[in-house]
């Protein structure tokens, strides 16, 4: 059997994680947990385990994903939490990197905005942390575990004597230490969905440059993150990519800012959207020293099975010039109506 455990990256989490899987133990027999983000991934673990059941760990589950757990009909857990909170525990793990885990968190944010609203989803909010048995018990009756208060509070301070505790999300004066550059970043990416878990509206995305990648790194190396300008000499190739961030589903508009100068005339570069395949794209072809904002419109749908991505491609090989990255902002719209689209269709193909 498979027990879905979806959550932003947080103590909080991973306590609910393990939780589950104890409680799924105790019932049923051995579990393996394995971290799933798309469906081919749980089809792998599914088929490698060597567990009686299998406890899929979701922290940025794509769309596709989502729409299958739901569709299964049984029951799953949403462990839900701060954002910023988040952000802040993951910078507390080795080796952390800020893009990277600003990257996780969004990505995380977009699925909790539609896995909260599913039918058998039990969704339990960090501030549940302050009375863990509560929340354990919470867990057991969703799952179906029947096991007393007793032997559940066992459980939990078993797991607490081990240094697996719940988080809480009290602290914010970390996120005074954040250099300026480093809060811009993560409130652009995050801010929005702070706004609409507190019963807001939802506001603009902004993805900063830092998210992003650029071909600048030398050959053998990691990809290096965009940071000022990138000299077009050389081979038609992807200049700008990423920054592989999860969206909620529904019609987005994205607007992307790059500066150009003046031996980048005439030119032409594509400007493109991917998640899996292409959902927009737009070519730009600058007259001079120019900035430029290409707009594209495109709609995340449920079959979308990968990150979401924008790229920046120069269709020829350059001699000489530069190009500035600024910054990509991302507006929910609203999108053709479902029936018209239906009825145009049809139209189509008759």
């Amino acid at each position: 059997m498979i027990f879905f455990s979806i959550g932003l990256p947080s103590r909080f989490a991973e306590w609910c994680d393990a939780v589950t899987a104890r409680l799924v133990e105790s019932r049923w027999g051995p579990v393996e947990i394995c971290s799933i983000q798309m469906l081919d991934e749980l089809a792998v673990a599914a088929i490698r385990t060597k567990a009686a059941h299998l406890l899929a760990r979701c922290r940025q589950p794509v769309l596709r994903l989502q729409a299958e757990i739901v569709a299964a009909g049984r029951p799953f857990l949403v462990a839900l939490g701060d954002p910023q909170a988040a952000l802040r525990d993951l910078l507390l793990q080795p080796d952390a990197e800020f893009a990277g885990a600003t990257r996780a968190v969004a990505s995380s944010c977009a699925a909790m905005l539609t896995v909260t609203q599913a039918p058998g989803a039990l969704v339990l909010s960090s501030d549940r942390a302050a009375d863990p048995v509560a929340a354990a018990e919470a867990i057991a009756r969703h799952f179906e575990v029947g096991l007393c208060r007793d032997e559940i509070a066992r459980l939990v301070a078993d797991l607490a004597a081990a240094g697996v505790a719940p988080g809480q999300d009290e602290d914010r004066s970390w996120w005074d230490g954040l250099a300026e550059r480093e809060q811009t970043v993560a409130a652009g990416a995050l801010q929005s969905y702070v706004s609409q878990f507190g019963g807001g509206a939802a506001g603009v995305i902004v993805w900063e440059p830092e998210l992003f990648y650029s071909t600048e790194a030398p050959t053998g190396q990691p990809p290096a993150a965009v940071s000022g300008p990138i000299d077009l000499t050389g081979r038609a190739r992807f200049l700008v990519y990423g920054p592989y961030i999860n969206l909620p589903p529904g019609a987005w508009s994205a607007n992307v800012v790059v500066g150009f100068s003046s031996e980048a005339a005439e030119m032409s570069f594509v400007v493109e959207v991917v998640a899996g395949s292409q959902l927009a794209y737009t070519r730009v072809q600058p007259t001079g020293e120019q900035v430029v904002e290409a707009a594209l419109q495109f709609t995340i749908g449920n079959s979308v099975d990968r990150p979401v991505e924008i790229r920046i491609v120069n269709e020829r090989a350059a001699f000489d010039g530069r190009l500035v990255f600024g910054y990509v902002t991302l507006t929910p719209r609203v999108g053709v109506r479902e029936e018209t689209e239906d009825a145009l269709r049809r139209a189509l193909r008759e």
